[in-house]
C-alpha cells in the first residue's frame, strides 16, 4: 500500500524547501548569470515548473507491476549530481526575465496541483500519455516522485547559483 500521507509530506517539503531557496534571491540576483554557460536561478526555476506543472495522466490503464516499482532506480539517477542531462528542447526555458513573486506563485499552485492528485487520484493507475526516457511509462504515484526527485536535484543547482550570485 502506498502511503499518501508520507508523500503528502514529502510534496510539501520538496516545495517549501525551493521556495524558501528562491525567496533569498532579489530580482537582479534571480536573473543574472552565475557562470558561463550556466542558466540564472529563474531559469531553473521555469525548467523546474515546465517539468512539474502535471503529470502525463489524460490516459490511465491498471498497472500490471508495482506502483512503485521505479520509484528507487529514478530517483538514484535524478540525485546523482555526477550525471550531467541533456534537457529537451521542449524542457528548456523560454523566458528572459523571470518575477520572483509570480516564480514562487506558480510553484505554490504546482505544490496545490501534486497534494490534489495525491487526494484525489488512483496513484496506482500506470500514465500512458508520455513515457519517462530510460524508463518507460510510469504510475501516478512514480510521476509524482520524479517530480519531487527532479525539483530537489535543481534546487541543489539553485543553491550553487545563489552562492555565486549573492
Amino acid at each position: 500500500m502506498l502511503n499518501k500521507e508520507q508523500l503528502k509530506t514529502d510534496i510539501h517539503t520538496t516545495f517549501a524547501t525551493l521556495s524558501s531557496l528562491l525567496d533569498k534571491f532579489s530580482d537582479s540576483q534571480l536573473n543574472t548569470v552565475p557562470f558561463e554557460g550556466s542558466w540564472t536561478a529563474g531559469q531553473v526555476a521555469e525548467h523546474i515548473i515546465i517539468c512539474g506543472s502535471g503529470i502525463p495522466e489524460s490516459k490511465t490503464e491498471p498497472a500490471k507491476r508495482s506502483p512503485n516499482d521505479l520509484v528507487k532506480p529514478v530517483s538514484e539517477m535524478f540525485l546523482n549530481f555526477g550525471i550531467k542531462f541533456k534537457t529537451a528542447p521542449m524542457l528548456e526555458p523560454q523566458q528572459s526575465h523571470h518575477s520572483k513573486k509570480a516564480t514562487l506563485d506558480t510553484i505554490s499552485e504546482i505544490e496545490k496541483t501534486h497534494l490534489r492528485t495525491v487526494a484525489n487520484s488512483d496513484l496506482e493507475a500506470l500514465c500512458m500519455d508520455m513515457e519517462l526516457p530510460t524508463f518507460g511509462y510510469m504510475t501516478r504515484y512514480e510521476w509524482v516522485r520524479f517530480v519531487l526527485v527532479h525539483t530537489q536535484r535543481h534546487t541543489r543547482q539553485i543553491e550553487n547559483i545563489y552562492k555565486a550570485v549573492e
